[in-house]
């Protein structure tokens, strides 16, 4: 038997097993929050207003248990990064790291830096799920509301 029919046949076999559910491949349990999202709107719930951001690069990536933001339009053009829990309709980011490995990823110490994402504490930000769909976000804490695009 030639190596490609050996590979085939090695793939169908995994196949059968995660389809029969007898292997279980590792995989995110976020549902529809695993994403490239683009921040398009932010509303600030105590005056009415809303910055348009929809011709801004500001994006929040999660995948998996990690979360990150970046942008490069911004001055520092930096990643970064944090843990969250995504629970009962909430969202909350844990403490936030600068993604620079080379320094071993020191902590935010300046909120803003991370107020053009949306995001006003350096831990323990909360957020509740209002919408969330495969190409939709909207989230909302006590003084802003987020609306984002999957890219």
């Amino acid at each position: 038997m030639s190596n490609d029919m050996k590979n085939f046949a090695a793939l169908c076999c995994l196949w059968l097993l995660t389809s029969c559910g007898l292997v279980e491949l590792e995989s995110s349990k976020n549902g529809k929050l695993d994403g490239y999202w683009h921040l398009e709107l932010v509303d600030t719930l105590s005056t009415g207003g809303q910055l348009d951001l929809r011709q801004e690069l500001r994006f929040w990536a999660i995948q998996g248990t990690i979360f990150e933001l970046y942008s490069p339009e911004l001055e520092w053009g930096q990643y970064f990064v944090s843990h969250f829990t995504h629970e009962n309709g909430t969202l909350t980011l844990h403490k936030i790291y600068f993604d620079r490995r080379e320094e071993g990823d020191p902590p935010v110490e300046n909120v803003d830096l991370l107020r053009p994402f949306g995001i006003n504490q350096l831990e323990g930000e909360h957020f509740i799920v209002e919408e969330l769909t495969g190409s939709k976000m909207t989230l909302r804490n006590d003084a802003l509301r987020l609306t984002f695009k999957n890219q």
